[in-house]
């Protein structure tokens, strides 16, 4: 396996945290211009896709994984930054 360079490391995390950045303003630009309808029309489409019913323990539970899911990536980019002496 080939070493990571350090500074490249840290260009990159810091590229992904400016691209969040931008990527959240663009959605709360969207979602403050998007209309009751509009906004429905993806709720239904959205809950269409599990079963024509939108149950909120299901919303629940895909919120939760999806936090859990950036936890685990964050530990594992945590891991191998210490791995490579960056923290």
């Amino acid at each position: 396996m080939s070493k990571l360079d350090p500074d490249l490391v840290r260009q990159t995390l810091a590229g992904y945290a400016v691209v969040n950045q931008i990527t959240e303003a663009e959605r709360r630009a969207r979602l403050q211009a998007m209309t009751d309808a509009e906004a429905l029309a993806i709720f239904d489409d959205l809950s269409s896709h599990s079963g024509g019913t939108a149950n909120m323990g299901d919303w629940d539970r895909l919120n939760r994984w999806h936090i859990e899911q950036k936890i685990e990536v964050r530990r594992a980019f945590e891991r191998l930054a210490r791995a490579k002496g960056l923290l």
